[in-house]
């Protein structure tokens, strides 16, 4: 059994992924998910939009519904009681299995220590920011460590994700679809792989050999190693599939300016709205029919305050065969 959450919904899958059932959807039923943690078939914890639930019946009800004071991506628990979220410029924890959540202060005077991903080996823990600071933990969140920053050698590129297969090697992906590994415990990292362009979002090890990152290139990518990192291997069957495609926005986070680009692989009726962290639609981009091509707007956000927002294609209707949504989030700084 697998679930996965995200925008306003709740899937599982009994199948291994053939076949997926709607568990939750709705804007009405649930805030935007971007994060969950299952400690078996039934019982776990999802977090995202200032807000983390927990569920003792797979997430058709729950018996917690927690508001936090940020946005939260990610969640772990360690056994039933004991959990961490990561979140933008704090963590969370918890003692009892989530009815309340108090706040973990990130030690970092650089940047505001905005944090997707976090990931443990028993009680040692580590969470990368956008400003590619490495915080670790050795008490299970506690309280956290700033162990070194990632050597980026573009200052503006972000890391985004992080996994640690041991206590001693990790991997963390970011911007320009670049892929860094440690071997000491995070207080080093070299590159690994280097894609060029595109972010990479998520990474997972099955063990200490055997690792996927997926991201890249117009975010398409799956990547894999069966060495440890010591070199990656490109899956480039996305992009076969894909008939559209959403792009970061760039640069991210912004000052007032940022650029869309989007990819129609087949003509179609086009709408790109931005929408605030709450949901509600902002303004409207585009709104026409657009023929097969490479596509790229501007969106100005002088007018608006500083905080994460979304962006959200349509391409078709969903219905179709070929109809296509994504929504992809981004920071404005003033």
């Amino acid at each position: 059994m697998v679930y996965i959450c995200g925008w306003y919904v709740i899937l599982k899958t009994t199948d291994g992924g053939n076949n997926w059932n709607i568990v939750r959807v709705g804007q009405d039923q649930a805030p935007q998910l971007d994060g969950l943690w299952f400690i078996n078939e039934e019982t776990g914890w999802f977090c995202g939009d200032r807000v983390v639930m927990r569920t003792t019946n797979g997430g058709n009800t729950f018996i917690d519904s927690t508001r936090l004071s940020n946005s939260t991506y990610d969640i772990h628990f360690k056994n039933d009681s004991t959990g961490v979220i990561a979140g933008y410029s704090k963590m969370f924890r918890t003692t009892n299995s989530g009815t309340n959540w108090y706040s973990v202060i990130l030690p970092s005077t650089v940047a505001t220590p905005f944090c997707d991903r976090v990931t443990f080996i028993g009680d040692t823990g580590w969470t990368a920011s956008w400003g590619n600071i490495v915080f670790r933990t050795t008490n299970y969140g506690v309280s956290w460590d700033s162990i070194t920053r990632i050597p980026r050698s573009n200052s503006s590129d972000a890391t985004y994700c992080i996994e640690f297969s041991n206590k001693n090697t990790g991997y963390s992906g970011g911007d320009n679809g670049k892929i860094y590994r440690t071997t000491n415990g995070g207080f080093n990292w070299t590159l690994s792989a280097n894609l060029g362009v595109g972010p990479f979002t998520s990474i997972y090890s099955l063990n200490d050999s055997n690792v996927w990152a997926v991201g890249g290139p117009g975010s398409n990518y799956i990547i894999f190693t069966s060495n440890g990192g010591l070199t990656f291997i490109n899956n480039n069957s996305l992009n076969e599939i894909k008939i559209f495609n959403l792009k970061q926005n760039y640069p991210n986070p912004f000052n007032s300016e940022t650029n869309i680009e989007y990819l129609l692989l087949k003509s179609g009726f086009v709408t790109i709205k931005i929408y605030s962290l709450m949901g509600k639609e902002l303004m409207c981009l585009v709104n026409e029919f657009k023929q097969a091509g490479r596509y790229e707007i501007s969106f100005d956000g002088s007018n608006l305050p500083s905080g994460v927002y979304y962006y959200k294609i349509k391409a078709g209707s969903p219905r179709d065969a070929g109809g296509f949504e994504q929504v992809r989030k981004m920071l404005l700084i003033k």
